[in-house]
């Protein structure tokens, strides 16, 4: 039984010594390096031009647009900020009649 272990063994390795290395195309390297330098470009920027991403990332500025403009409307004047009137009246630019 060891013996026809051994036999089968070096069929194997006599089998594997008849065969010979595949010859390579011509510039076959230089055109798998440029297939993979494309495949990882595409691979940047498909994540950028994905609809769910543009989708997420106006709906998060138009939610901080809204919610700033929220703000902006509940604030009030500062009290010691002059208003036009004032301003107005500080250099004579009051509506006034031609008649008075």
């Amino acid at each position: 039984m060891k013996n026809n272990k051994e036999q089968k063994v070096q069929q194997i390795f006599d089998s594997i010594s008849g065969i010979s290395p595949t010859e390579i195309p011509p510039y076959f390297y230089t055109r798998l390096r440029a297939r993979m330098e494309r495949e990882q470009s595409l691979e940047k920027t498909f994540f950028l031009a994905r609809p769910a991403f543009f989708i997420s990332s106006l709906c998060i500025i138009l939610a901080v647009n809204i919610i700033f403009l929220m703000s902006q409307k509940h604030m009030e004047k500062p009290a010691g900020h002059p208003g036009i009137e004032s301003f107005a009246a500080a250099y004579g630019l009051e509506n006034k009649s031609v008649y008075e």
